[in-house]
C-alpha cells in the first residue's frame, strides 16, 4: 500500500496553473456532482473536480444529472472536461463547458487520488516502532500500555491506514488520518526529549490513538472523499475513540490510573468547549497532546494554501480556522531556494 504513479501532469495544466480567460481542457476526477435550479426554473449541475493536486467546484448550466448519467457520468468517474478560467470577487472561476467520459481508458480514478507525501507502509510501521519502543510494564506489575496501543492498531489497520482525518480542514485525503497521526508520534517523539515532565508511552499511545474515533465518524471513499456516517453524528469521533479504548482495556491486565490518562487525552484532545471537547485538558500529556494536534492541523493549512500560492503571494482571505490570510515567502519555490 504504497506510493502510486500518477498520470504524466507534466501533460496537463493543473488548475492552480490555469490562466485567466483562457480554456483549460484535461482528463478530471468527477469526486461530485449534484443538481440545482436556477432562478429560471432551468437546471444546473454542481461539479467538484480533481486534478491529483487540488480540487475544485465547477457549475455547468441547462443540464441535469439524468443527462450525464445517461452518457456515464456519475461521481466517481474519470471525464475529459474543457473549463473557462474566469474570476469572480478577486478569485479564479471555473465553469464547465462540456464533458465527457474519459478517452484514455487507462486513466483510472487512482491516478487522482491524492496521498500523503510519505508512504503510508512506512508511517504505520513507524508508529508501531516507536510505541513498542516505549513500552511501560510498571516494574512487571501491568501489560504495557503501548500493547494496548499496537493491538488497537491491528485490529483497524486497513480504516486506520485510507481513512481521511476530516471532510475539510486538515488532512482531507486518503490515508489522512495515518499521516496526521504519524507526525503528531514523531512530534510527541522529540517533545518528550524536552519536556521530561511528559511519559513518553502515554505520549506516544495518545498520539496515535487521539482520533482513532474517525474510522467509525467518517466513511471514506477509494478516491478520499470523506462523509459522517450515523454513528458520526449522534456520538463524535472523542466519544467513540474512549468508549473503544476503555472496552479493549478491559481485555487485559493494563494499569487502571495509565487507562484513564489515556482516555482523558482522548477526551481532551480539542482544548477548550468551543472547540467540542468533552473535558478540558487536566494532565501534563492532555495539555501537551492538544497543542501537537493544533500544530499539525494548522502547518498542513499552510502546506496546502503554499500548494496553490506563488513564492511572494498571499491567499485571497484568511483560510478557514486561521487567522490571518497566508503569505508565501519569496524563497519557497522561488529562486532564494535553490
Amino acid at each position: 500500500m504504497g506510493d502510486h504513479t500518477m498520470i504524466d501532469n507534466n501533460a496537463y495544466t493543473k488548475f492552480s496553473d490555469a490562466e485567466l480567460n483562457s480554456r483549460l481542457e484535461r482528463p478530471v476526477l468527477v469526486a461530485a456532482i449534484s443538481e440545482s435550479m436556477a432562478k429560471n426554473n432551468k437546471p444546473f449541475i454542481k461539479f467538484t473536480l480533481k486534478d491529483g493536486f487540488t480540487e475544485i467546484n465547477t457549475m455547468m448550466f441547462d443540464m441535469t444529472a439524468a443527462t450525464l448519467a445517461e452518457n456515464s457520468i456519475t461521481a466517481g468517474c474519470v471525464a475529459d472536461v474543457v473549463l473557462a478560467v474566469g474570476e469572480y470577487q478577486g478569485a479564479k472561476n471555473f465553469k464547465t463547458v462540456s464533458i465527457s467520459l474519459c478517452r484514455n481508458e487507462q486513466i483510472t480514478p487512482g491516478d487522482f487520488t491524492k496521498l500523503p507525501p510519505v508512504d503510508r507502509d512506512l508511517m504505520y510501521n513507524e508508529i508501531c516502532g516507536l510505541i513498542r519502543g516505549a513500552a511501560n510494564d510498571c516494574g512487571g506489575k501491568y501489560t504495557p500500555l503501548s500493547e494496548l496501543a499496537l493491538k488497537i492498531l491491528t485490529n483497524n489497520k486497513t480504516q486506520y491506514m485510507n481513512s481521511s482525518a476530516a471532510i475539510a480542514m486538515h488532512h482531507n485525503l486518503l490515508g489522512g488520518l495515518l499521516y496526521h497521526s504519524y507526525r503528531m508520534v514523531k512530534s510527541a517523539d522529540a517533545l518528550c526529549g524536552v519536556y521530561t515532565i511528559l511519559d513518553r508511552e502515554l505520549m506516544l499511545c495518545g498520539t496515535a490513538l487521539h482520533d482513532i474515533g474517525k474510522i467509525w465518524e467518517y466513511a471514506t471513499t477509494d478516491t478520499g472523499e470523506a462523509s459522517f456516517t450515523r454513528e458520526g453524528v449522534l456520538y463524535g469521533h472523542l466519544y467513540m475513540g474512549a468508549e473503544y479504548i476503555r472496552s479493549m482495556a478491559r481485555q487485559d491486565n493494563y494499569d487502571p490510573e495509565r487507562v484513564r490518562m489515556l482516555v482523558h487525552m482522548i477526551l481532551a484532545h480539542h482544548g477548550t468547549q468551543e472547540w467540542g471537547t468533552v473535558s478540558c485538558p487536566a494532565t501534563a500529556e492532555a495539555f501537551a497532546l492538544h497543542y501537537i494536534d493544533n500544530i499539525d492541523a494548522k502547518l498542513y493549512m499552510c502546506e496546502d494554501a503554499y500548494e496553490t500560492l506563488p513564492s511572494g503571494g498571499l491567499t485571497e482571505k484568511k483560510p478557514f480556522g486561521l487567522d490571518n490570510r497566508l503569505y508565501k515567502p519569496e524563497y519557497i519555490g522561488g529562486d532564494n531556494n535553490e
